[in-house]
């Protein structure tokens, strides 16, 4: 058996450690959750930890206009299959989503809540995600799919046009 020098040994334990940082978290419950995620409060309903669990399943499907199946979705049918999978029927463009449930304040954002952007491909509301806390969400980009974004980054901000809360 062949050994490796002391400072290969290193380097190699250092890059497992950070991999594995980069990948996923565990949660004490045991579900793994995907990068740029992490646990949920402990006193959100089980229907919003629900939906925000179901979400998770859908980073990486590839964005497809009209899409709502993980061969391809675009961000209002994310909303909807994420929704749709608890008996949650909802209207299928952000424009019209932007009418149901009840208004939040972004102050008061709590997680499975749906924000809303404007004018981000045409006029009016033209985008939706559904927030998970600590100022992420998750949505279905045009050009990278579905992905955990935050509501700070410059666009998001510039873009944001309010939230809805749908389930309580």
């Amino acid at each position: 058996m062949r050994a490796f020098p002391v400072p290969a040994i290193f380097l190699i334990a250092a890059a497992l450690t950070l991999a594995a940082c980069g990948s996923s978290v565990e949660t004490s419950g045991g579900m793994r959750l995907p990068p740029g995620a992490f646990p949920l409060p402990a006193d959100i309903s089980s229907g919003r930890r629900a939906v925000v669990t179901e979400s998770y399943r859908w980073i990486g499907t590839p964005y497809r206009y009209g899409g709502n199946s993980k061969r391809g979705v675009d961000c209002s049918g994310l909303v909807n299959a994420v929704f749709g999978r608890f008996g949650v029927n909802l209207p299928r463009r952000a424009r019209d989503l932007a009418r149901k449930g009840r208004s939040q304040e972004r102050s008061r954002l709590v997680p499975a809540d749906l924000v809303f952007f404007a004018n981000t491909a045409g006029r009016g509301i033209t985008h939706v995600g559904i927030y998970l806390g600590k100022n992420r969400f998750i949505h279905s980009s045009s050009s990278r799919g579905v992905i955990i974004s935050s509501l700070d980054d410059t666009y998001y901000r510039r873009h944001y046009a309010g939230a809805r809360m749908i389930i309580k």
